[in-house]
């Protein structure tokens, strides 16, 4: 496995070594400031006064992240159907408006504060269990258990432990993340056949067929290194500003970055 590459073909670093390219003959659009950079603003949106703001907001958050904690706690050795309801509880835990509140930038990074959250509410998951049925006025959230299952099932086995099975999985988590955000870019620009050709290229490799790979997708050899430089510097983009929202103000991203390589190389 190269430097820049993840188990499934994704990558933290796009620019292998000192890649330089004039690219100022073409559109920029694709290098303009598309996705503004925000912090926490899953988080700092649920805790808006508007109710109906607050569960928006939360229930994206959950859409995001449940499949890591689901995969915490089905490696902590709950069976199929409790590991759902535990994480459904969970979930309506952060529902609720006062723990939203504790729900903070204080409390580090997104990823840590939930990985500890779960761990807490596992321990304690009797009386949160009971809360979580009585309800509180909270709509579970609604988790897919077949579909959960089925990747389950295929998580590598020297990811023995729940907390490095649920840091694999967030890392995948913000890398597929990345990925669909660079997509849907090429996609609103009319060129989803260019993302297809050369997404799996964005990992680096040195020797790259230019004129074939422009060929198929009506390029020149020279347009086609361009339109890779430039899918490599959007995917670095959304992969700041995707990890920008899950640290505290004023942490690095770099070393955030450098913290997932570390999971993805282990």
């Amino acid at each position: 496995m190269g430097e820049n590459e993840s188990p499934g073909g994704f990558l933290l670093w796009p620019f292998p070594g000192n890649e330089r390219m004039n690219t100022s003959n073409g559109s920029d659009s694709l290098e303009r400031g598309q996705f503004p950079p925000t912090r926490w603003s899953l988080v700092l949106g649920a805790q808006g006064s508007d109710e109906e703001s607050r569960h928006r907001a939360l229930g994206e958050l959950c859409e995001i992240y449940w499949y890591p904690l689901y995969a915490y706690v089905r490696r902590r050795g709950l069976n199929p159907d409790d590991a759902k309801d535990a994480t459904q509880g969970f979930f309506c835990e952060l529902l609720a408006k006062e723990r939203v509140r504790l729900f903070s930038e204080e409390k580090g990074k997104l990823r840590a504060y939930l990985l500890g959250a779960i761990r807490n509410y596992l321990r304690d998951l009797g009386k949160t269990a009971r809360a979580a049925k009585r309800g509180g006025g909270v709509q579970p959230v609604s988790l897919d258990l077949a579909q959960a299952e089925e990747r389950y099932a295929y998580e590598p086995p020297e990811f023995d432990t729940p907390e490095k099975l649920f840091e694999l999985r967030w890392t995948l988590t913000v890398l597929e993340r990345v990925f669909e955000r660079v997509r849907e870019e090429y996609e609103r620009l009319g060129k989803a056949e260019v993302y297809e050709a050369f997404k799996g290229l964005l990992a680096g490799e040195t020797e790259i067929p230019f004129r074939e790979l422009g060929e198929s997708v009506g390029l020149s050899e020279g347009n086609a290194r361009v339109t890779l430089f430039r899918m490599r510097k959007l995917y670095r983009r959304c992969l700041e500003e995707e990890i920008a929202e899950t640290i505290p103000e004023g942490e690095s991203i770099e070393e955030e970055i450098r913290h997932l390589h570390r999971i993805l190389s282990s």
